[in-house]
């Protein structure tokens, strides 16, 4: 009686009801969005996980309609932005291809409308959806569903092709798309569509040709990433704000700030200041996470901090961060007990960076070696 007067409570006043869950012990709570549901013969609460704060991701990406020069200047008409006749012909052509009036429902009848050469037998019946939720179903389950019943039955005949219902929507209705060709057409002849050159073309074509646009700091540390130059010839990182080079990572968007201090960074005491501010972040956020919440967004964060560090054949930086990270685990300096977390540090495979890594890029566990090595840099 008390859930059916809650239910009905939240329904009688449009409301939603927000819930703490914890679903078993030792495990970090979720705050859950509950809506309520009335049928005839049942009534329930729709629970929706919602996010917390320390699940956003804040992302900044460049403007789409309209392209900033280097100086600040907007641009509104230029190559790589649509034009009205490209949005009209796109327009067309996506209302051409809707599926939300295509299909035909149960209800009408089928009559004979007599044309100037032949008589054509034109279906009357009212326009529907044609994919409803209803009838979509997931072609793998049933697939195997499908599979399970069939050798049950047929030990050694061969398990025959899937069910129509199964298949139905993993294409265009082919009538369709023949309705809306010329609408392609003409969008293509608007976009100005060429038919592109082949990967493996493309890659000898390119790799040749800009090896030298390479910046020779670049080109030194980073023995995978080689930076090829746009076709287009636009400044990409100027476009994007690159050109303004940060001094501080920042907690909200530490991966995007790493990877662009490390781009610009020309020293190895650069590159170790940045590493420890970054190890600094992540020290902090597994300090303040409330149970296991903060633990994904540290732990991809390290993983970063590993591809970089190796990429510019510096694994020591990454070693000394993980021996001390460790060490402050295990002597509970970071928010108590969190052995929890180094348990999936583990589990994630983001130990020492060892010579199963790569010859060039390991670290050799003799000293006088690793000096070597060092003295060749």
């Amino acid at each position: 009686m008390a859930l059916s007067s809650l239910i009905h409570a939240l329904f009688e006043l449009e409301s939603y009801a927000i819930a703490r869950l914890v679903p078993k012990a030792d495990k970090s709570p979720v705050v859950l969005l509950l809506a309520p549901f009335i049928e005839v013969d049942y009534e329930c609460l729709l629970d929706v996980q919602i996010p917390f704060t320390e699940d956003v991701r804040s992302y900044k990406f460049a403007p789409l309609d309209r392209v900033v020069t280097i100086s600040g200047k907007e641009i509104k008409e230029h190559r790589n932005l649509p034009n009205d006749d490209l949005k009209s012909a796109m327009s067309d052509y996506v209302d051409r291809m809707d599926l939300s009036t295509f299909g035909r429902d149960d209800e009408g009848s089928d009559i004979s409308i007599e044309r100037k050469n032949a008589a054509d037998s034109v279906c009357c019946r009212n326009p529907s959806e044609y994919m409803p939720m209803t009838d979509t179903f997931s072609p793998v389950l049933h697939r195997i569903d499908q599979a399970v019943r069939w050798r049950a039955v047929h030990p050694t005949e061969p398990i025959p092709p899937p069910y129509e219902i199964l298949t139905r929507y993993s294409q265009p209705p082919p009538d369709l798309v023949s309705q809306s060709k010329r609408r392609l057409e003409k969008l293509m002849a608007v976009a100005d569509v060429k038919k592109g050159m082949t990967l493996r073309s493309m890659v000898f074509w390119i790799l040749p040709a800009h090896l030298d646009t390479v910046p020779p700091k670049v080109q030194g540390r980073r023995r995978n990433r080689n930076e090829v130059k746009p076709l287009s010839g636009l400044n990409i990182e100027a476009l994007l704000g690159g050109d303004k080079k940060k001094t501080r990572i920042s907690p909200s968007n530490a991966i995007p700030d790493f990877r662009q201090m490390i781009n610009n960074s020309d020293s190895i005491d650069a590159i170790r200041e940045i590493a420890q501010q970054l190890g600094a972040v992540i020290e902090a956020r597994i300090k303040d996470s409330f149970g296991d919440i903060g633990y994904a967004r540290a732990l991809e964060e390290i993983g970063v901090m590993r591809e970089e560090l190796i990429d510019l054949e510096e694994p020591e930086m990454y070693n000394d961060f993980a021996k001390a990270l460790k060490r402050k685990l295990l002597s509970e300096q970071l928010g108590g007990n969190r052995k929890d977390f180094w348990w999936e540090f583990r589990k994630s495979k983001l130990g020492l960076i060892d010579a199963t890594e790569d010859e060039a890029k390991a670290v050799c566990q003799d000293p006088a070696i690793r000096r070597l090595l060092r003295s060749c840099h």
